[in-house]
């Protein structure tokens, strides 16, 4: 009988702190947060492809081509552009190298992509002039990044969940009730937006007149989800 008189003692003591599920009061609400950051880094992608010397040469046909420019030759001589212009051997890395087509009946060209990592941003407005160069075949920009990209990941999360809680406060203090602690989060999005113009292609036609100041700054975006307890 004592056995019997503890178990529904320690029974009625576990039911009195369970709050169940029908009984919890909640609100649900949706909170958000953006922020723009000004690039601090940029990858700079160049792609070098093999010549040939006729080519440049006044009165030759594609009958006369014979002289091929190797793809390390047009390499180095990047590299000491980019010396010029500031840019050091340590802040170039390959990106891929090969060739995947050939015109029929002609010899391969092989062309290699360099990443080029640039802090300086007017130093781009410096390089798109070696477009002309022979043997770039091309430039863009690759990818616009902060240093910092992670701690500002992390303030646009806080923000969000900040703005759920003002939203569900608002929407409970008008009711007359007191909001209480969060119950459940949940991310519904988390994305980085870059620019256009972090992926486009810049040719020197396409460039003549464009500088680094146009390129826009990195967004971030961030949502989740809340669930309060109404007091």
């Amino acid at each position: 009988m004592k056995h019997l008189f503890s178990a529904i003692f320690i029974l009625v003591i576990f039911t009195g702190f369970a709050q169940t599920p029908e009984n919890l009061r909640k609100i649900e609400v949706q909170g958000s947060a953006e922020m723009e950051i000004e690039p601090d880094e940029i990858i700079f992608i160049i792609g070098i492809e093999e010549y040939w010397k006729e080519e440049f040469e006044k009165r030759k046909d594609e009958k006369d081509y014979k002289t091929k420019v190797p793809l390390a030759e047009i390499e180095d001589s990047l590299i000491k552009n980019l010396r010029k212009v500031g840019i050091e051997k340590e802040d170039v890395k390959v990106r891929n190298m090969g060739n995947y087509w050939r015109q029929r009946g002609k010899e391969f060209l092989f062309s290699k992509q360099l990443e080029v990592e640039i802090h300086d941003f007017s130093k781009i407005n410096d390089l798109v002039g070696l477009l002309d160069a022979k043997g770039i075949k091309n430039m863009n920009i690759g990818e616009l990044r902060h240093s910092k990209m992670q701690e500002f990941q992390n303030q646009v999360k806080i923000n969000a969940l900040k703005n759920a809680k003002e939203k569900a406060g608002v929407l409970v203090e008008s009711l007359g009730e007191e909001l209480g602690e969060v119950i459940e989060i949940s991310e519904l999005s988390d994305g980085i937006i870059r620019p256009y113009k972090a992926t486009m292609m810049m040719r020197s036609a396409e460039m003549a007149n464009e500088s680094i100041d146009q390129i826009q700054n990195i967004k971030l975006e961030y949502q989740i989800r809340a669930i309060f307890r109404i007091k």
